[in-house]
This record gives structure tokens, sequence and C-alpha cells, in this order.
């Protein structure tokens, strides 16, 4: 496969519009800034080996690109242990099994507390928790403390976000591309180190919002410990391409600036459709010769 992109090649690329494959509703989602990042990654003067989403979470950005078949391959890595049992069941093996349960769930305040409560024996069950909670939750925030919906949409309390066909929809699609993605379950700086040598690697970098101990992913996110130093780093070693988010930050800037990222501030929304700013920040390939397929 060429490792250069045509005006061609871009421009088909531009034309595909990728489906909602995520099941979750991830607080901070990138679900809104998706179309940005594909179309940055479509516009690359080359394609990429690999495709490394280090901070998964929902995998919004990571699906599209498998699915419009942007890059070779796609690694995904998640360290919460319950995100990451929904990739592993739907991505190696169970995804019919969790589409069924998923199904044939009734839900309710008693049944979902039932479920919560009760330790998962397996690891289709503890992917089946994990999605409920997202589901039932406010804002999908899944952290200790956060609460359930209570009114939802049109009064319809708890079970306004559950939508089963769908939900098992989008693990039946997402899992069509298994062969398109490695999922792994750890520390995605380690993840992330892997591939800093590879000039044709792109990376997503999507981290919890806590520099220094402070921030929202401290209440968002179980797993939001990142050390911003060490992550920043990595990012200026990176040899392949890199598109990082990050809330407004002088520290993160500063970061930033030193790793020779390109800082821009954006609008988004949040979870509650209030109007905030965020940072995003791109990176070039440091060598623009051709790497192998790996």
């Amino acid at each position: 496969m060429s490792s250069t992109r045509t005006e061609r090649d871009k421009k088909s690329t531009a034309e595909k519009k990728p489906s909602t494959l995520s099941p979750f509703r991830y607080p901070g989602g990138k679900s809104r800034l998706r179309a940005t990042i594909i179309d940055w990654i479509s516009n690359l003067e080359f394609r990429p080996t690999h495709f490394v989403e280090p901070f998964a979470g929902g995998a919004s950005v990571g699906l599209a690109v498998a699915e419009l078949g942007l890059a070779d391959h796609v690694t995904l890595a998640e360290i919460d242990p319950d995100v990451s049992a929904v990739w592993d069941v739907v991505l190696n093996g169970q995804a019919s099994a969790f589409a069924q349960r998923i199904n044939s769930f009734r839900l309710n305040r008693s049944t979902a507390a039932q479920t919560i409560a009760c330790e998962p024996p397996d690891q289709l069950s503890r992917a089946f928790r994990c999605l409920l909670l997202n589901r039932i939750s406010r804002a999908g925030i899944m952290a200790p403390g956060a609460g359930w919906l209570s009114r939802g949409e049109n009064d319809h309390g708890i079970t306004s976000r559950w939508y089963p066909k769908t939900l098992a929809a989008r693990v039946t699609s997402s899992n069509a591309l298994r062969e398109r993605i490695t999922f792994i379950q750890g520390d995605g700086l380690e993840v992330l180190k892997q591939f800093a040598k590879h000039s044709r690697a792109v990376a997503f970098i999507d981290p919890p919002y806590v520099v220094n101990g402070r921030g929202a992913g401290g209440r968002l996110y179980a797993y939001h410990d990142v050390d911003c130093e060490k992550l920043f780093k990595i990012v200026r070693t990176f040899a392949g391409a890199m598109v990082v988010t990050y809330h407004r930050s002088v520290v993160v800037k500063r970061l930033a600036a030193r790793a020779g990222l390109e800082i821009h501030t954006i609008k988004v929304q949040t979870g509650h459709t209030r109007p905030k700013r965020e940072l995003i920040m791109y990176k070039q390939p440091t060598d623009s010769s051709p790497m192998p397929n790996t």
C-alpha cells in the first residue's frame, strides 16, 4: 500500500462520513470534534501505518479511523478496568453475547441497582455493568459519587439514554472492525512510547484534563492521574504526527510549545451544553521518510 496520499485519495476520504459506533456517553467525549480530527488525518501527506489512541475512553475517533480505513491499523488503550472490559468484550470474542444481554435487559431502578451493586463474576458481566452505569448516569459520568439521571429526556428518567437495539447494533458494528483494531488495557503513556519512533504513526491524545492534581478530569474519571510533564516529554520525542486536546492552562501551553506543537483555541460545549474553550494542538512528523508496515 502506498505511503503517500494523492489529492484524489484525500477528496475520496473527505467525502466519507463515519458512523456513530461507540456505545458510550462519555464525559468530555470528542464526538463533537471527531469531524475536525478526521479531516486533519485525511489531509496528511502520508497514509498512517498506525493510529494510536492511548486514552481511548469512548474511542469515537479510533473507531471512525478504523471504519473509514484511514490507517493500516488502529491501537486503542485504556487503563480503567471497567471501560476496558467493554472494549475487550466488543473486540475480542464476546460481542454477540454482549449485544444479546443488552437487548434482553429490562431496565428499571430496581434492576439497575441490583446489577450495579453486584461484583461481576466475569468480563462480560463487568462490561455490561459498566455500560449500564454509563448510560444511566448524569452526563455519562461513572466516577465515584456521580448521580443517576433523575428526570432525563422527556421525563423518562434512567431509561431515557438506554436504547437497547441501537446499543446492540453499535456493539455488533464495532466488532465487525476487530481485524483492524488492537485493544490494550494499560497505561496509555507506555503504549504511546511503543510507537514513538514510527514516523508514519498518528496519535490522538485526549487525556483526563488534570494538571498538577487540578482540573475537571478529577471529578469525571476514576483513573484521572496522568503525569502531564511525562506526557509532553513523550510528545516532544514522538516521530509521527499527533493531535492533542486539553483544557486551557498556562502549564499545558508552555509544555506544548516546548514540544513543538501548533496551538489553537476552540469553542466546545460541555455535557451540560455550556460553552467553553479548549486547546487543540497539532504536530507534524519529524521525519518524512516512509516507515515499513509492521
